[in-house]
């Protein structure tokens, strides 16, 4: 019975398997991934920022990509060339200014719906782009957001650090043995597929979250996506019946 009481009790810390035990995939030390092409997500975010920015009239347009999206891209610049593990203090700027994106997202959606249906000063053309390259840019935020806390950050999935995954990928299943490496590791091209998923499915597709954190994000994004596409129907039935 008291092996049974431990064995249920959550507050047990978890022991890694031996050598000679089987791992999941997740827990197997891996290479370190490079981090460019957060770098070029970083780049893509600036550039829609910028534009939006400037179709809602935000001036100085250029400070608002700038205080978010060029910190970041200056932070991931730093250790671009090489696989080396970022300071602490460089990962917590990261995955804050990353979190910032994600709030400056959601401020925005809300002025571009008001100036859909308040200022009505887009056309439609102008209107069809803005939301696009706005639904793009919200995918490139939340691939960084995800690549930036699953496992809590590349460094430690590289490592094989974390006790459970956030998400967790076909490869990474039971029963998918000969399928892919036993230590294979997402990436964020993997991420950025997952960001993708959500914002056009509205739910978890290929990678499932188990945590709670996880679940929100995708839920968040779930919602931005839908509101976004909601105000490009709207307004354009509101146009063609115009």
């Amino acid at each position: 019975m008291p092996s049974q009481q431990k064995r249920l009790d959550p507050y047990t810390p978890r022991r890694h398997p031996g050598p000679d035990e089987a791992r999941p995939a997740w827990q197997h030390p891996t290479a370190a991934e490079h981090r460019w092409p957060a770098f070029l997500a970083v780049a893509v975010v600036i550039a829609g920022q910028s534009w939006v920015a400037e179709v809602l009239s935000l001036n100085p347009w250029w400070v608002y990509p700038l205080v978010t999206g060029f910190l970041l891209l200056v932070s991931l610049a730093i250790y671009l060339p090489t696989r080396r593990e970022p300071p602490r203090a460089l990962r917590f700027l990261s995955l804050g200014l990353t979190g910032v994106l994600v709030v400056a997202s959601i401020v925005t959606l809300v002025l571009l719906i008001r100036e859909v249906f308040v200022g009505l000063n887009l056309t439609a053309t102008r209107l069809f782009l803005t939301g696009i390259i706005f639904w793009t840019q919200n995918i490139a935020v939340f691939a960084l957001l995800f690549w930036e806390l699953d496992g809590n950050g590349p460094e430690a999935r590289a490592k094989g650090d974390p006790d459970y995954p956030d998400l967790i990928f076909p490869q990474q299943q039971t029963g998918q043995e000969g399928l892919a490496p036993p230590d294979w590791k997402p990436m964020f091209a993997d991420y950025l597929f997952t960001a993708l998923n959500t914002a056009t499915a509205f739910s978890p597709t290929e990678a499932m979250p188990y945590s709670r954190w996880a679940k929100l994000v995708m839920g968040v994004e779930s919602v931005v996506s839908l509101a976004t596409i909601a105000m490009l129907v709207a307004r354009a039935i509101n146009i063609a019946h115009g």
